[in-house]
């Protein structure tokens, strides 16, 4: 039976960089094509619809942080897994970045072994997702994991990557009390430190879309989804 290959497109605008990470990744048995600026990633990304994204952040005609927002704005690209890989490695680069849809973030100094394991686990943790037909309900919300859909009242909500990605923790068990611990470590990584601000901020944005009651706040032990 033929292998169904995993398509990856690779967005950078130094050809070294393209050159040698292209040649990691088809050694591995990937399919891979390139692009040098965000403008023609996408208008690559829609023809060849591959399974993973790698963009650069700096980029000619179109930056990796826009090309990531206006390929999210396209339902085809649900379920396509985007990862940065870039030198920024501040705390407020990687934020942005998830909030603008990103799965990861991966910085560029990572050794290339390293790097294609990473690329495999990203691989991985999406086949393990939910099917396409499966839905999480809780009370007048339901959330299409496979889409990342959130729909409240039958009307699609706009959540940012990081507001989405705490929904689905807390509806992942709920009523259990997630410390900040644990929300830190599940939606940024246990890599980055984030301040309890930048948290608290996520969720009041998260409570105001989805209804103030819908979650819980443990003083001194953390977050939960309320009572059905």
């Amino acid at each position: 039976m033929k292998e169904n290959k995993k398509k990856i497109l690779l967005v950078d605008d130094d050809d070294a960089v393209l050159e040698f990470i292209s040649y990691n990744l088809t050694r591995k048995g990937f399919l891979v094509q390139t692009a040098t600026n965000g403008l023609d990633a996408i208008e690559k990304a829609t023809s060849f619809q591959p399974d993973l994204i790698i963009l650069d952040w700096m980029m000619p005609e179109m930056d990796g942080l826009t090309t990531c927002r206006k390929l999210r704005e396209q339902t085809i690209f649900d379920q396509t897994i985007i990862t940065f890989l870039t030198a920024k490695d501040d705390d407020f680069s990687r934020i942005e970045g998830f909030d603008a849809g990103a799965d990861d973030y991966i910085h560029k100094s990572i050794k290339p072994l390293v790097f294609v394991a990473k690329i495999e686990s990203l691989l991985r943790r999406k086949e393990k997702e939910p099917k396409e037909n499966q839905t999480i309900s809780f009370q007048n919300l339901v959330v299409h994991p496979q889409k990342r859909r959130v729909l409240k009242n039958g009307q699609k909500l706009n959540l940012t990557k990081i507001e989405y990605n705490l929904l689905l923790l807390f509806l992942s068990e709920k009523g259990k009390i997630f410390s900040r611990k644990e929300i830190y470590a599940s939606i940024w990584g246990k890599e980055i430190i984030v301040g309890d601000r930048t948290l608290d901020v996520h969720i009041r944005n998260l409570r105001k879309k989805i209804g103030e009651d819908k979650l819980q706040t443990h003083k001194g032990l953390g977050y939960s989804t309320s009572e059905e």
